[in-house]
């Protein structure tokens, strides 16, 4: 009988209590809410969010572009850690045009400024031609206050010739300089003339212009007054190279290793001047991995060279995914055009963002916005994600992931 029991007892099932919780048990225990209260974050894990910013040195923000509610949530988590001391942000813009908004918000214009540069320099700035993105660059500037740094990480847009042009020829040139740049300046005036006809960036200066013809005027720079035009220039022709790949069949991997390795040389540029500064950073999703990103063409950008580079310092980086899993978003449209109201684009299994699927999951059927702290989940990440790579990745990639139900579009200014 004794015999019979113990066999009977080897056979029983393990009791739940002691089987590994599945993903979805493990997202759900680690689910907090986040709201923005009269430009404030509260919420249960509005406390999580905030001591995990002030532990490091550097927090990124990955996001979907044109979205009112991420540009909100932005500003008020940003806001919060620039009047704690974080007074650098990166933003996803080329250099020249990040300063010159950079002067413009040190001038104290605010939106205003930001608005007035657009109208001068159409096509120039990357995403601050929206209104919830124009305020919420005023507003971390205003925390900053006067430590407040801009750092643009990014090829110049395509349409920032004119301004690039026109800050060379401000500069000391020789007289054949000079003729070149007045000339280029007129070239330019003409294509965007054209392009505005029918609104492809195609027609812009900086695609149509010849390499060559470029190459011939930075062999006429070569005085140490005219390095600042040179800088500008050199600036012109990799932006240029960029685009032109990405447009080009079967070069879109070699640009996105061109455009990511800009965005590393870039900062890395600005922390060898400040190397213990303490940065906020926002850009797409993709950017801010820690790892290789989700890109079927995956590369490893700047989320993963600063989280390295503050891990080699003995410090943090945190990486925090904002995405709405349905509603609207403003897109680009073309040249001249206002922007396009678009259904914000489904993920679904094929999609280059599929492991953030399990947490739209489990974000499904709150009103309020999910916050998953992802950071417990990091040593399970492989048995959690069952052989599925794209949600290995976020779990590894991501330490927080903020999940908005319903998202609504970015006006233009």
């Amino acid at each position: 009988m004794i015999m019979f029991i113990m066999l009977a007892s080897l056979a029983m099932p393990v009791l739940s209590a002691d089987k590994p919780l599945s993903l979805p048990e493990r997202l759900a225990a680690v689910r907090t809410t986040i709201a923005i209260d009269h430009g404030k974050m509260v919420g249960s894990g509005a406390a999580t969010l905030m001591d995990a910013g002030l532990d490091s040195q550097f927090v990124l923000i990955g996001e979907d572009h044109g979205v009112a509610e991420i540009a909100h949530f932005s500003a008020a988590y940003f806001d919060a850690l620039a009047s704690r001391g974080f007074t650098t942000l990166i933003i996803e813009n080329g250099p020249a045009v990040a300063d010159a908004l950079a002067k413009t918000l040190k001038s104290d214009t605010g939106v205003a400024g930001i608005a007035a540069f657009n109208t001068a320099y159409p096509v120039a700035t990357a995403f601050y031609k929206w209104q919830a993105e124009a305020q919420f660059l005023a507003r971390i500037a205003k925390a900053a206050g006067p430590s407040f740094q801009l750092v643009g990480m990014d090829q110049e847009l395509m349409g920032a010739s004119k301004y690039l042009l026109d800050q060379m020829a401000g500069q000391p040139l020789s007289p054949l300089a000079k003729s070149k740049i007045e000339a280029f300046r007129k070239l330019e005036s003409d294509y965007y003339s054209r392009a505005l006809q029918n609104g492809d960036p195609r027609e812009l200066f900086m695609m149509k212009i010849k390499e060559e013809e470029l190459v011939a005027l930075q062999k006429l720079l070569t005085t140490p007054a005219e390095m600042p035009a040179l800088t500008m220039l050199n600036s012109l022709l990799e932006s240029r190279s960029i685009y032109l790949k990405n447009m080009t069949p079967g070069q879109g991997y070699s640009s996105n290793i061109q455009r990511a390795r800009l965005m590393k040389q870039l900062v890395a540029s600005h922390l060898t001047l400040a190397p213990a500064q303490r940065m906020l950073l926002k850009a797409g999703a993709v950017h801010v991995f820690r790892g290789y990103n989700s890109l079927a063409a995956g590369s490893r950008e700047i989320g993963n060279y600063l989280a390295e580079y503050a891990e080699g310092r003995g410090q943090k980086s945190l990486h925090v995914l904002v995405l709405a899993s349905k509603g609207q978003q403003a897109q680009f449209a073309g040249i001249g055009r206002a922007s396009a109201i678009t259904e914000i684009e489904k993920i679904d299994t094929k999609s280059s963002m599929a492991g953030v699927l399990p947490f739209f999951a489990a974000a499904n059927g709150h009103k309020e916005w999910s916050l998953f702290d992802v950071r417990p989940l990091l040593g399970s990440a492989n048995t959690l994600a069952n052989g599925n790579s794209s949600v290995q990745g976020m779990i590894q990639g991501y330490d927080f992931v903020l999940v908005i139900p319903d998202g609504n579009a970015t006006s233009d200014l």
